[in-house]
């Protein structure tokens, strides 16, 4: 079986619906929905190549608490291994709260808990000896920023590996201290995989084609830009660039589709599909997450969208 490893963020994620705007200070608003599950780029993008068939090594950490007792479960019930994801005593687990409405992008307020004792230690060397070596949730892991992840991409391409980079929103709104630092990684990088407001935040370009294409250009590698409801700009090796629209689904729920998007492509490039036809592949897994509630989030390849 191909080997992969998914390196970065594990986490809670509870997802809030409809929330436009929080309430004002001392008042109290109704809504129609709270839901639990594992989050995280790493656990996202594990659970999603799980339900495709897959069974990736899993990197990450969570506290000794009730939330990490439940992610640790979570992982396990769809059959990945945890022997990768420490848990750290003393500490919470990571949790993010994403909050949604119609009409909105997402919004999130998260608690890095157990995600910032996430280090360079805690990845066994054995596990950069892979096919594919996934790094994600970026700014949610800052022991891993600058020159722990560069070191992490290099030995994995070293020894053969594809590397893929999803590096999330910056928190601190993408200083040119930021800019430099994720550019210094783009060489190591083989798929780097933004949405639009990180590509924008990274280039300074309102324009996806743009960046995206200012991005590859850096990097010497493949990118793809991710649109959401637009689908995605994906740019190739030779510069050549593809527009692949978004599948008509009816969303249910957004938060995590990013993720998935990652793990489908992962997925399609290692089975061997070109970039174009692993590329569409992704979008219909995006897709098909989007569509799904999460009491039942991610498809098995028989239930993706056609």
């Amino acid at each position: 079986m191909t080997a992969i490893t998914l390196i970065g963020n594990v986490n809670v994620d509870l997802i809030v619906r409809p929330v436009s705007e929080l309430p004002p200070p001392g008042s109290e608003h109704l809504v129609d929905a709270v839901e639990i599950r594992a989050g995280g780029a790493a656990a996202i993008a594990g659970l999603t190549l799980a339900r495709l068939g897959m069974r990736p090594r899993i990197v990450g950490c969570v506290g000794d608490d009730r939330f990490g007792r439940f992610l640790l479960e979570e992982l396990e019930d769809s059959g990945l291994s945890v022997a990768d994801v420490r848990v750290v005593g003393g500490v919470a687990s990571g949790v993010s709260i994403a909050f949604e409405a119609d009409g909105r992008d997402r919004s999130f307020l998260t608690s890095l808990g157990s995600l910032d004792r996430l280090d360079r230690a805690m990845i066994a060397d054995d596990a950069l000896g892979a096919d594919a070596v996934f790094v994600g949730g970026y700014f949610l892991a800052p022991r891993l920023r600058g020159g722990p992840t560069g070191g992490v991409l290099q030995e994995a391409r070293d020894r053969g590996a594809t590397t893929f980079l999803d590096t999330g929103w910056d928190p601190e709104g993408w200083p040119e201290t930021t800019r430099a630092e994720i550019e210094a990684l783009l060489p190591l990088v083989d798929v780097f995989l933004p949405n639009a407001d990180e590509a924008s935040g990274l280039t300074g370009l309102a324009d996806a084609r743009a960046g995206a294409e200012m991005l590859a250009a850096r990097s010497g590698g493949r990118v793809v830009v991710k649109l959401g409801a637009e689908g995605c700009v994906a740019v190739d090796r030779d510069g050549s660039v593809r527009h692949v629209a978004a599948l008509p689904v009816v969303p249910l729920d957004a938060t995590g589709a990013g993720d998935a998007f990652d793990a489908g492509l992962i997925a399609a490039l290692l089975e061997g599909l070109t970039f174009d036809a692993a590329v569409s592949f992704a979008t219909r897994v995006g897709a098909s997450v989007v569509a799904r509630p999460s009491s039942s989030r991610y498809p098995t390849r028989d239930e993706l969208v056609p």
